[in-house]
């Protein structure tokens, strides 16, 4: 009869792995906080680059909000995905402005481009270009939109 493995050494072997994926769950927690760091980054570039456009100072947004950690076994799948804040609602017109500016004085640009641009979101971007095309604002290019003329 072949030998059953000692419950001690099964116990220590499944310590051993869990200590393995604790850490692995730590590294990927900075890693993801280096990110949302990264990406505050971008967006306050990319806003800067649109106020220098229109010349209205632009606020930094505010820096990732470190959660604690908790130990991995204890962490809740819903714990892990980053919350969904509700998203402001920006003054009439205020939007429209943002897409001027950064289509002054530049190529067409897509829906997507002026998204990452804008810091507004793409669907917004997207419903304001085809409503701006229709009144006159803008003209469609061969692809995205520009000033008319």
């Amino acid at each position: 009869m072949p030998q059953r493995p000692e419950l001690g050494a099964i116990a220590e072997q499944v310590i051993q792995r869990l200590q393995q994926i604790e850490d692995q769950v730590t590294q990927n927690q900075r890693i993801a906080d280096e990110l949302g760091r990264l990406r505050d980054v971008v967006k306050d570039l990319e806003r800067t680059i649109v106020s220098r456009f229109s010349g209205e100072p632009v606020p930094a947004a505010k820096p990732t909000e470190r959660v604690p950690r908790q130990r991995a076994a204890k962490r809740s799948r819903a714990a892990t995905r980053p919350s969904v804040a509700k998203r402001a609602i920006a003054p009439r017109g205020q939007n429209q402005a943002k897409i001027l500016a950064a289509l002054t004085g530049s190529r067409p640009m897509t829906a997507s481009e002026l998204a990452r641009l804008t810091g507004i979101s793409a669907g917004t971007v997207s419903t304001t270009l085809t409503k701006m095309a229709k009144t006159g604002e803008l003209t469609k290019a061969e692809r995205g939109y520009r000033l008319p003329g």
